[in-house]
């Protein structure tokens, strides 16, 4: 059985920065944007490397194995939620995700807040970090426009 085929498992926005994350059936993607609802959004040429961010979902798997913790990816922060992809290996591509496409930008490092976010008593957020270390994700900017959902493709022609 070989790899799972590229895909999308989930889209997150938060219409407010720090604030919830809302789940999407489907999510408009604009360039020079990001995702429609986000707040990245709202800010017209704001910085292409906050336009969308995106997770492994093994990525989140991995993590939870090594720290005994239970997270869902949505706790990660990141806009679109992959399987299948290896998100590092996209740093200076351009890939499409069903009708859009978009370029890697920079890694998407995990930050002292997501630590403190995600931190418990038995896992302190140095830990939580550590162990997203340059794994925590791709920034990328879209290129070409469109909309996504759940299950769409993703090509790395």
């Amino acid at each position: 059985m070989g790899a799972p085929q590229p895909k999308v498992l989930a889209i997150h926005v938060a219409p407010e920065r720090g604030g919830p994350l809302v789940a999407l059936e489907q999510a408009k993607l604009v360039p020079g944007r990001g995702i429609e609802g986000d707040h990245h959004h709202a800010r017209p040429n704001g910085d292409p490397a906050s336009e969308v961010t995106l997770i492994e979902a093994e990525t989140v798997e991995a993590f939870n194995d090594d720290t005994g913790l239970q997270i869902e990816a949505a706790e990660t922060r990141r806009n679109i939620v992959t399987e299948g992809v290896d998100l590092n290996a996209l740093v200076g591509k351009r890939f499409a995700i069903g009708d859009t496409l978009l370029e890697g930008i920079e890694p998407c490092d995990p930050c002292a807040s997501l630590g403190r976010r995600l931190a418990t008593a038995s896992v302190p957020a140095p830990v939580i970090v550590r162990a997203l270390a340059n794994q925590g994700g791709l920034r990328a900017r879209v290129v070409e426009g469109g909309t996504l959902a759940p299950g769409t493709e993703v090509r790395l022609d």
